[in-house]
């Protein structure tokens, strides 16, 4: 568990990171053995830190996949119905 770990970079709530930081505990997630998931969780929260860890901290979460959907709804972005309209007008515009 240990050397799997060391692929997993730090997170501190930054919306650009949070896809990838998922991605790598999952593959961790998938190597490690399913006994330890309490211990690889908890490894997992060390590598979280900032505002995020004051996020976590005040939530019950106590297994992986509940850590992975809270940030998945907080810190990834959040696509509007009128942003995608907005796209899809604009690029009409510039093929015309």
């Amino acid at each position: 568990m240990g050397e799997a770990l060391k692929l997993v970079a730090s997170f501190k709530g930054d919306k650009r990171d949070v896809l990838s930081f998922i991605a790598n505990v999952d593959t961790d997630s998938d190597v490690t053995d399913p006994r330890n998931a309490s211990t690889f969780f908890k490894f997992v929260f060390t590598r979280i830190s900032g505002e995020p860890r004051t996020a976590i901290a005040h939530r019950n979460l106590e297994n992986w996949e509940e850590l992975k959907e809270f940030q998945k709804h907080r810190y990834t972005e959040k696509r509007t119905l009128d942003y995608h309209a907005n796209q899809l007008f604009s690029t009409k515009e510039s093929k015309a």
